[in-house]
Order: structure tokens, then sequence, then C-alpha cells
């Protein structure tokens, strides 16, 4: 066999070797993330009650919105402490039977639920979000039900109504928290960063790496 043939046979096998190489990292992504997240099945986070989104949008001060494909309607927020306003949270539901609990984080204030950290306002309906493993963990002191031990931290611009997974209920996977952000609102004259979560379940489970499963769930659209 000459130079210029036993080049050729080497390069037809190096050639696929290498851009298989360089794709495994994007086919194991698509695989342990997009493929699951597709399988996700949105439920309420609390328990339906009979009339529950008819009662809600009746309410003289509740609050109405219409995404791509559902109608949902919250409660205003009850103040207890007129002298502590920078987080409150009030109660959510769609007429697609999800229901979900709101959380109004007073804008230029640090803070948020679960993996987000910190918002910052970019224009009307977009913020800046910065996501962080911020210690998170649930249990007592003498039983750790989930913990996330990834350390981590990164920003993101996020669109009003876009959707995510901010973190896993268990270690495999098949029940995470999925958070929509709502833009921002205004009560007594005071900005806050909406956001509202609900639950999902997975029958295989999906990958609970972090940042990987915040990062891969961003833009995914989950039908609420």
């Amino acid at each position: 066999m000459n130079a210029v043939n036993t080049l050729f046979v080497i390069s037809t096998i190096m050639v696929p070797l290498l851009l298989l190489s360089l794709n495994y990292e994007s086919i194991s992504d698509f695989y342990n993330y997009s493929v699951p997240l597709n399988k996700a099945k949105i439920i309420p986070n609390f328990p339906l009650t009979p009339n529950e989104f008819q009662d809600v949008h009746d309410e003289k001060d509740s609050t109405c919105y219409t995404t791509s494909m559902n109608h949902y309607c919250y409660e205003r927020p009850k103040i207890h402490d007129n002298q502590d306003r920078d987080h409150l949270t009030s109660f959510i539901t769609g007429n697609n039977g999800i229901n979900g609990e709101l959380h109004f984080d007073r804008v230029g204030l640090e803070g948020g639920i679960f993996t987000i950290k910190n918002m910052n306002l970019v224009d009307e309906n977009t913020a800046l979000f910065t996501f962080a493993d911020k210690d998170y963990r649930v249990g007592n002191k003498d039983r750790t039900d989930y913990e996330i031990t990834d350390k981590f931290e990164f920003h993101s611009i996020i669109e009003k109504y876009d959707t995510f997974i901010a973190k896993c209920n268990n270690y495999d996977g098949t029940s995470v928290t999925i958070v929509q952000y709502l833009g921002v609102d205004t009560i007594d004259g005071i900005d806050y960063f909406l956001t509202w979560h609900t639950l999902a379940n997975f029958e295989q489970g999906v990958t609970c790496d972090y940042p990987q499963i915040i990062q891969h769930s961003l833009g995914h659209n989950f039908g609420i």
C-alpha cells in the first residue's frame, strides 16, 4: 500500500472518530436532557378545589393574564407587615388545572426562589438572572431529604413567560420544580419581580446535574 492510500485509509477512520468525539457532549446532552424534558408531565402544586380558577378570576383584586397557551389569574398578595414588604407570596391558578405559588421579590434587592440568587431588570419584559447553588438543602438537623451538592453560579437573560427547571425534588429526577418568570408588577408604588412555581413529574427521571439541568431547560416549552 503506497503512502497516499495509507493516508486515505487513516483519514477515513480518524475523521469520523474525531467528529464523533467533538459531538459526543451534544449527543449525550440530547439524550440526558432534551429527550426527558419532552416527557415532563406538569401537575398542580396544590390540591385542586372546585371552581378554583373561576373563584380567583372573580376576586376583586385578582390579576389575570394570557400566555400563548393558557389563561392564569393570581390573588393580590396579603401584606401582614407594612415594614416587611420586600418578599411577598400569593396563589396562582390556570384554566388548565395547574396552580402554584407566586413570589413577589422587590426590584433592586438581592434574592429569589430556589436556585435564583438574584434578578436585575433589563427592560419591561427582560431580566438578567443569576443562578447559584445557594447551599440548597431540604430537611432538618437530623435528616436531609434533598440537597444540591454541586457548586455553581451563572447568568442568563430571561424573558417574560420563560420557563425552566429551578431544581430537582429528589435524587432520581422523577420530580422537579418548574419556574416561570412573569415580569414586573407594581403594588402600592413598589416594583416586584414575579416568579411562580409548580411541579413536573418524569416517569424515567431526568439527570439532576447542576447547573446543566437548569441550563438545558431554559427556553424549553413546558406547556404552561
